[in-house]
């Protein structure tokens, strides 16, 4: 059996391969089995696993006794089939004897303190958790981390989620950290505007975590210093295990599989701090059952994950295995596309096999039921598999590079809430869920930045939600227009400082000269029902109208130029969208919002001809295009989101398909959620 992948530790590049694998769990099933399972993936082209993510109990059955042989049987059967391991520190669901000896391993949330069961609830703030963790990760690392056939290690599981930790421990914790960012409580009491409902604290024993308030809710500060502190828990106990890891290892990579980019832990601060890859878990509905625009949300994560990088070096932890009813395998296909046109090194199937009891035994998996049979879907996963092996190593350096750049900033997302669940929701990221959706429409890369990042890469700076900023940021941010950058803002930009207090002007804000614009007031359709509809949002030259979703701003030009004007009772004629030249670049302003994909498609190519930006391939609405590259080599996907073909679409210059092998490609047709990847030698 091939054996290739087990290769002498220190001669092997950790990425000159694309590792296609799957999250398998030994520890369910009895040996015999699992020389059959390791045989029908390597048959599938599986060149990794993901494992050990919750064996802590079969890992350290009591505390300070491990066992570790029956894994090692495991690792060893799967590098005979040329299958490496990624293992994970089994943190994520504490054994039974843990919480009996320290029930404050588990938090809690608004129902109360967590009761043993299910997993995840840890509490990052107790000490004897933090301890427990870091006994079973340096076991592990003594174990594991000079194994030729363990390659990388996922840190805990999906981090950050449950969104909230309510307990005594934390709450200490809590404070201590508030101490330390404000030193004195008169310090703490002028951020936080203690004068306000009186909320003025003389002890810090008394300040509580914010959950159930009476009337009125919580401060925003408050809040927002939680969602910090929280952030700043899970890194700590991230990083401790990263440490270990770094220490006793050699030659492994080191990821988290974030559940997604944008929820409650800093993934920037992560990447640059401890992690030496980034990763999520893609869980995006299959292709063609619904609009195509919903894909986008994997290009979203995947291009923040490997932004976030480092090195642009990310996986994806976890993506579905399976093909709902009425969709077609070849959508299986075409997401395992978009994560390779992204830039992944990388993705790992949910799962191999479900368990036979336990929470998650209805799951689809590879095993379409317990019968060894693969799922309908396995002629796809057996050319995934060949395409995969041949590609990998092609693109194993290619890098993305983009001129258009959206500015995520966790603190705003911490201050305006994540995670929306509803049409009239206000949430950061969904709200930068739209724009990059609508600016995908210019068929160029994106890139994701924080606000400490370097702008001057970029022809484009799309910064939506940016009502927090710090007056430093505002200059880089005017510098970058005035330089011949073009930035895109919208309602209540540059209106709150940091700390979330406000600025003495309404927006926007504290980019007021350099948008050209004011606003005098605000119709929040929020507090009004059923008037949504009595709005529109027209551009210019275009028959098709927009309805505002949430917000309508009363714009004042001051040198700028209106884009799109709002329709309807006392805003009719009224600027919706604004456009202004700064220095040797533009802002451009939107005052509004919608729910309509068309719309920030609309505003993006509005941006797009201001800053005469072309498509990289002028393919067909709804064909996503997206480049890698090489010192030597442009790699072109096209990507057909759509369950339409696409014909003859014209090529710049003859290439080469990566795929079929064909030289000299002039066109390419597409069929229903088919791709293309092409080769241009660069000049």
């Amino acid at each position: 059996m091939a054996q290739a992948a087990t290769g002498a530790r220190n001669s092997r590049k950790l990425w000159d391969r694309y590792l296609l694998g799957a999250a398998y769990y030994p520890e369910w099933w009895e040996p015999s089995e699992w020389e059959i399972d390791f045989r029908q993936m390597q048959e599938l082209g599986i060149n990794a696993l993901r494992m050990g993510e919750f064996a802590w109990s079969s890992f350290e059955p009591s505390p300070g006794k491990f066992e570790f042989a029956w894994m090692d049987r495991a690792i060893a059967l799967a590098n005979h089939h040329g299958i490496d391991a990624v293992l994970a520190t089994p943190t994520a669901s504490v054994p039974p004897w843990l919480y009996q000896l320290h029930p404050d391993v588990l938090t809690g949330n608004d129902a109360g303190l967590y009761t043993y069961g299910g997993r995840k609830g840890y509490c990052t703030s107790s000490q004897n958790y933090l301890d427990a963790s870091a006994r079973i990760t340096t076991a592990l690392a003594d174990h594991y981390g000079h194994h030729p056939g363990v390659i990388g290690w996922q840190l805990d599981n999906e981090p950050g989620f449950p969104f909230q930790a309510y307990d005594p421990v934390t709450e200490q914790a809590f404070q201590l950290w508030l101490q330390k960012r404000y030193r004195t409580l008169d310090e703490l009491n002028r951020v936080w505007n203690g004068a306000f409902w009186s909320n003025h604290y003389t002890d810090w024993s008394q300040i509580r975590i914010p959950k159930n308030s009476a009337e009125g809710g919580w401060q925003p500060a408050i809040s927002l210093d939680y969602r910090r502190f929280f952030s700043d828990s899970f890194l700590n106990h991230l990083r401790r295990q990263a440490t270990i890891l770094k220490a006793h290892g050699e030659n492994q990579f080191i990821f988290t599989n974030w559940p997604a980019t944008t929820w409650s832990v800093d993934v920037f601060a992560a990447a640059a701090d401890f992690l030496t890859a980034t990763a999520w878990d893609n869980y995006c509905s299959a292709p063609g059952l619904g609009k195509f625009q919903h894909q986008f949300i994997s290009g979203f994560h995947n291009d923040f994950s490997r932004c976030a990088g480092p090195n642009q070096h990310f996986v994806c932890a976890e993506q579905v295995a399976y093909v709902p009813p009425n969709a077609l395998n070849q959508g299986l296909r075409l997401q395992a596309y978009i994560n390779l046109a992204h830039g992944s090194h990388g993705h790992f199937y949910f799962e191999w096999r479900r368990p036979l009891a336990g929470n998650e035994q209805f799951r689809p998996s590879f095993i379409k039921g317990f019968d060894g049979e693969i799922n309908p879907a396995k002629s796809t996963f057996e050319q995934i598999g060949k395409e995969f092996a041949r590609l990998g190593p092609k693109l194993a350096d290619a890098v993305t590079r983009s001129d258009i750049a959206l500015l995520y900033d966790f603190t705003n997302e911490w201050s305006q809430g994540f995670w929306s669940v509803g049409d009239k929701d206000r949430k950061y990221d969904s709200e930068a869920g739209r724009y990059y959706n609508g600016f995908k429409v210019l068929q160029r890369n994106v890139d994701f930045v924080p606000l400490s990042a370097d702008f001057t890469a970029y022809k484009v700076i799309v910064a939506p939600d940016l009502h927090l900023i710090d007056d430093a940021s505002v200059k880089r941010l005017s510098a970058f227009v005035a330089a011949g950058g073009i930035l895109v803002l919208n309602y209540r930009a540059g209106t709150q400082y940091m700390d979330v207090s406000m600025r003495r002007v309404l927006s926007p804000g504290a980019f007021t000269d350099i948008a050209g614009v004011t606003t005098d007031a605000k119709l929040d359709l929020v507090d009004y029902t059923g008037i949504a509809d009595q709005f529109q949002i027209s551009f210019p030259g275009n028959e098709t109208v927009f309805h505002p979703r949430t917000i309508l701003e009363t714009i004042t030009l001051h040198g700028a130029e209106t884009i799109a004007t709002f329709r309807g009772s006392r805003m009719d004629g009224r600027p919706a969208i604004t456009r202004n030249r700064h220095g040797q670049g533009w802002v451009f302003y939107v005052g509004t919002d919608s729910a309509d994909d068309v719309f920030h498609e609309t505003l993006a190519r509005a941006v797009g001809a201001t800053g005469k930006l072309t498509p990289l391939v002028a393919a067909p609405y709804g064909v996503e295009v997206v480049t890698r590259e090489d010192a030597t080599t442009t790699f072109y996907f096209l990507l057909n989101l759509t369950e339409d073909p696409r014909s003859s679409i014209a090529l710049p210059h003859p290439m080469s398909d990566v795929i079929t092998g064909r030289e000299g490609v002039t066109s390419v047709s597409l069929g229903p959620l088919e791709v293309a990847v092409l080769a241009s030698p660069k000049s």
